[in-house]
């Protein structure tokens, strides 16, 4: 009988050490736990994860991270090393640059090659990973994305089989101390926000013990929303851009996912209706100036909403293709289009 065979299965919670959770971020990633990294195509999920190796490679704090840190844990840390795994891009045409450009220690970033014919036998759950893992002893793993690590017989789709299937990383992270972030894709259905917006497999959601999902706000502004935390309170959304590859930190602020993306489902919803009110006004108004409250009228009988008008109105001026000017008794304004020749 083996030493496992003769340890006891059942302990009494009287000999169990009470530990309280380390953070590889702050509020933000738990250490040694799966932690997720959602987004849409084109968000910046890969610009953030390499930032975050980036950082860890020489010590420093994640870009997002809050600046009320852990008091226990010194603002520098030792640097630290970090594989990654990534089927989308090349190593040497994307990332090593990428990684590069975010300040990020190459001596202490691995990976795998997607020439190395080895590379397909990575997947959650081999002896392999757990072989890498080991050797190197990395303090981050990074899978991106999800779905080229998983073995070929599991189906995202089907109950608990995401859950099986990432069940050895956990005991990974508790070995070797690893932190895991796995990068996943969101959908884009309408109304839909949380585990929700998590695309194929909710388990993945239910097995991470944090949850962050990136997506693109207004002008350009991208934001980091923390939607799931096991080990404490969510750490606040942090606004940030993209400047020649690298991810640069804003501010934070107090909307979060659903926030976003109602005003982005708005913003769908809304332009249609919009573009439809501006072919109408400049077709209104190609017999010259008009006043403002035949232009209303008219758009009014059309079925346009005074909101949608009022929208595309400004939308029209921004493009200089709408003009208005006080005219006649009482100064009241008249539209008129720079398409077309204006009357006296």
């Amino acid at each position: 009988m083996n030493e496992k065979e003769k340890k006891p299965l059942l302990v009494s919670l009287s000999d169990v050490e009470e530990k309280e959770a380390e953070w590889y971020v702050w509020r933000y990633m738990p250490k040694g736990q799966i932690n997720v990294l959602a987004g849409d195509g084109g968000a910046g999920k890969t610009t953030i994860w390499c930032g975050l190796a980036a950082a860890a490679s020489n010590g420093m704090r994640a870009f997002f991270e809050e600046e009320v840190i852990n008091p226990f844990e010194p603002e520098r840390k030792e640097p630290q090393k970090v594989i990654f795994f990534s089927s989308e891009d090349s190593l040497e045409c994307t990332l090593k640059a990428k990684l590069r450009k975010a300040g990020a220690n190459l001596d202490n970033i691995y990976s795998a090659s997607l020439k190395d014919e080895r590379f397909s036998q990575i997947k959650f759950n081999s002896s392999l990973l757990k072989d890498l893992i080991k050797d190197v002893k990395p303090a981050l793993v990074i899978f991106d994305p999800i779905q080229a690590f998983i073995p070929p017989d599991i189906q995202m789709g089907q109950r608990n089989a995401m859950r099986n299937c990432l069940n050895p990383l956990i005991g990974l992270g508790e070995e070797y101390g690893t932190t895991f972030l796995i990068v996943v894709h969101t959908n884009k259905r309408q109304g839909v926000y949380g585990r929700n917006r998590i695309a194929d497999s909710a388990d993945v959601w239910d097995i991470a013990r944090s949850v962050i999902i990136t997506g693109t706000a207004k002008d350009n502004i991208r934001y980091l929303s923390h939607e799931k935390s096991n080990y404490g309170e969510l750490g606040r959304t942090a606004l940030y851009t993209i400047e020649d590859g690298i991810a640069v930190f804003k501010e934070y602020c107090d909307k979060r996912d659903a926030d976003f993306v109602r005003e982005r489902d708005l913003s769908t919803y809304q332009a249609p209706q919009r573009q439809s009110a501006e072919a109408f006004i400049i077709d209104f108004l190609k017999n010259g100036k008009r006043p403002t409250a035949e232009l209303d009228e008219a758009a009014k009988a059309a079925g346009i909403t005074v909101s949608t008008l009022r929208r595309a109105k400004e939308e029209l001026r921004n493009k200089n293709v709408l003009g208005f000017k006080p005219e006649g008794y009482g100064q009241k304004k008249v539209y008129y289009s720079f398409l077309f020749e204006q009357s006296s």
